[in-house]
């Protein structure tokens, strides 16, 4: 039978079903006639075609085939990348918690993020003193004190002695609370057996914070070391996690070398989610 009489064959139904099972051309001729399924009744078998760039499947419409490229082992190779790919990233994430955390107890992350802000400088303190005794033998020693907090209790105590620091004639003092950043404070005794000297002592809150000593024409005046303040801010670089939110205050920052309870959960925890993670991986 050739070419033509099969054609006639198809279309007023005399072809055998064998005819049409091993002719490409003949059974996409008789779907779109008949249909998919009609064939199927009648045991006609679609033509075998070899795929191409992946499995082709007709779509039921005449021959139009579609590639498709992504099958179900192309998907599972991609889920279990992203799962590895996670499964790095998490114990990656969880050491460098555990490093900030304890770099923060150790060290404070206040000697890297410098966000804390002095509420106010703390004022230089300066004391001095001057002595003169005049034809009569009065001795007048005035006291010069610059750099006062404002608001702190200041105590000013003396000793002035004569006849070579042998006899005492006044020990005495004056306590006042700092309104403003200088003061000046003068006494004068008799001298009636010089030489004289004195020795006085100056406190803030009961701290010694600078000596000002005269003896004749010689004045010596020192500052306590107790008075070389530090800021807060350098000797307090440990961050308070509960006060995260305000890193500029100083109430957020507290003396490294130390922890809480907040701090060692955290380094417990990032240690464990580090451990736990990467036996997972494993």
């Amino acid at each position: 039978m050739d070419a033509s009489e099969r054609i006639k064959g198809v279309l007023d139904g005399s072809i055998q079903p064998s005819e049409i099972s091993g002719d490409e051309e003949l059974y996409y001729m008789a779907e779109r006639i008949y249909g998919r399924e009609a064939l199927e009744n009648m045991g006609v078998e679609p033509p075998v075609v070899p795929p191409e760039l992946g499995a082709i499947a007709p779509n039921g419409n005449g021959g139009v085939e579609i590639p498709n490229l992504d099958g179900p082992e192309t998907i599972v190779n991609t889920q279990k990348k992203n799962v590895k790919g996670r499964r790095k990233l998490i114990p990656l994430i969880m050491f460098l918690c555990l490093i900030i955390s304890s770099y923060n107890v150790s060290l404070g992350l206040g000697s890297i993020i410098t966000t804390c802000v002095e509420d106010e400088p703390i004022q230089e303190l300066e004391i001095g003193s001057s002595s003169q005794i005049n034809e009569n033998g009065t001795l007048y020693v005035v006291w010069t004190m610059y750099g006062l907090n404002n608001y702190s209790e200041y105590r000013l105590e003396w000793s002035v002695s004569q006849n070579g620091s042998s006899n005492v004639i006044e020990t005495g003092n004056t306590t006042w609370i700092s309104s403003e950043s200088a003061r000046i404070t003068s006494r004068n005794w008799i001298i009636e057996n010089p030489p004289y000297s004195y020795l006085s002592t100056l406190y803030e809150d009961d701290d010694v914070v600078g000596y000002s000593n005269g003896s004749g024409e010689q004045i010596i005046t020192k500052l306590s070391e107790n008075n070389q303040q530090s800021t807060h801010c350098a000797d307090n670089t440990r961050l308070i996690w509960t006060e995260y939110s305000d890193l500029e205050s100083k109430d957020a920052w507290t003396e490294a070398g130390t922890g809480d309870l907040i701090d060692g959960a955290l380094i417990m925890m990032f240690a464990g989610l580090m451990m736990i993670s990467a036996r997972k991986r494993a």
